[in-house]
């Protein structure tokens, strides 16, 4: 839950740092392109209406789904029985009274229980952020390297900028680290 895309590329480029700063932006470079089109080729590939991991998803809740009872008492509202255990479902409103359903998005056990019930389709109530369709087009632009330099089209304003390093002094003596 911590883990975010900045760490997932410092891992990935840790041996790429020990190069010079150009070979290390290359590197990074290659490697975005290497993942767009991965996820380009998956998603071009993937025929369901789900991407692939949440359509797992949704087949397991499911298969866990079959065991459960079902009471209907009104057009959207359900009482699932688990064992010993109830859940309340809306349909309408995509809530489950375990919480799983309006918080993933996508219909928790007790739902797919209620939604086989009613032979309907789970894929009608997931998110759209879980659409194949979405997944196809995030992926679509593909990503490219810079042309080459003597085709860039720099203003005449940028090329006159001259840039200086920052203007600080450090103090004397060794840095001092607070712990």
């Amino acid at each position: 839950m911590t883990s975010n895309i900045a760490e997932s590329i410092n891992n990935t480029n840790r041996i790429a740092r020990r190069l010079l700063v150009v070979s290390t932006i290359d590197f990074m470079r290659l490697m975005i392109e290497s993942w767009n089109a991965k996820q380009h080729e998956e998603a071009t590939n993937t025929l369901k209406e789900l991407t692939a991991k949440y359509n797992d998803v949704l087949i397991n809740n499911h298969l866990l789904s079959q065991k459960m009872i079902v009471k209907v008492t009104n057009e959207f509202l359900n009482i699932v029985t688990n064992g010993a255990k109830r859940f309340i479902v809306c349909l309408r409103r995509r809530k489950c009274s375990c919480g799983e359903f309006q918080l993933d998005k996508i219909p928790c056990s007790h739902a797919m229980a209620a939604i086989t019930y009613r032979n309907q389709h789970g894929g009608n109530y997931c998110s759209p952020y879980y659409s194949n369709k979405n997944f196809r087009d995030a992926y679509v632009i593909p990503v490219e390297p810079l042309p080459c330099e003597s085709t860039w089209e720099i203003p005449r304003e940028v090329l006159d900028e001259v840039v200086l390093p920052p203007d600080s002094k450090r103090p004397p003596g060794r840095p001092c680290f607070e712990r």
